[in-house]
């Protein structure tokens, strides 16, 4: 099994206010999409933060829709979750990935009545998730999370996406205490910090993919190293 994990692609982001710089993050994008389709990965998830705002403008929505469709027709299932940035935080709104339902993205939200099936049953594989709750519910979060845990048993392959800070990451700004997180997934997929960190957790890994772009001044040090990538 080969899967594409990305995240915080921000499309849309104009940065400095320069069209220049909104180009940056779509023509990254855009790699990334023809990378995924050489590699013929057997499905993609994205960890949130797809758009810099919750109402994208057209054009960072026909970007995606551009890129998703490739990804369609080589026959690549996408699946994602909603970022703080992807986020209205209103009862019952919902996320600008939606919109793309019937394009073939998947839409991983375990607690909104309105979005079908938070997991996925095909070849043994569970693909559970949650959009990003903010820290004032922290209770709800580790309640979903130990939920989906349990909905993962008997699955032989069993993938967490969040988009989440914790605090091995990032101790001054997190939703999670890294031992809230359950420790039965082979992998979790995850979103909200810009640097990529692979670190042995659980039966697996967890990993934050990193931002596509630079976003902030301070992820330039992590960009020279590795450049920003997906994985």
């Amino acid at each position: 099994m080969k899967f594409a994990h990305l995240s915080d692609t921000h499309l849309g982001y104009r940065q400095y206010g320069l069209i220049e710089r909104e180009d940056d993050f779509y023509n990254v994008f855009n790699e990334i999409v023809d990378k995924i389709i050489d590699e013929r990965v057997d499905f993609v998830i994205h960890s949130g933060d797809l758009f810099e705002i919750a109402k994208p403008s057209p054009n960072a929505l026909l970007i995606f829709q551009e890129g998703l469709m490739k990804i369609k027709e080589s026959g690549i299932p996408f699946f994602a979750i909603a970022g703080n940035h992807d986020t209205i935080l209103r009862q019952n709104a919902l996320p600008p990935q939606i919109l793309f339902k019937k394009l073939g993205l998947t839409l991983i939200s375990p607690n909104n009545p309105i979005i079908n099936s938070s997991f996925l049953r095909e070849n043994d594989i569970f693909i559970g998730g949650t959009h990003y709750i903010s820290k004032s519910q922290t209770p709800l979060l580790k309640s979903l999370l130990s939920d989906l845990s349990k909905k993962s048993e008997g699955f032989s392959k069993r993938i967490l996406v969040a988009h989440q800070g914790i605090d091995k990451y990032i101790p001054f700004d997190y939703e999670l205490e890294i031992s809230d997180i359950p420790t039965s997934f082979n992998y979790y997929a995850m979103g909200h910090v810009h640097n990529r960190i692979i670190d042995d957790f659980g039966q697996g890994r967890l990993v934050y993919p990193g931002s596509t772009e630079i976003w902030r001044s301070n992820e330039v040090t992590d960009y020279k190293k590795m450049e920003k990538v997906f994985i």
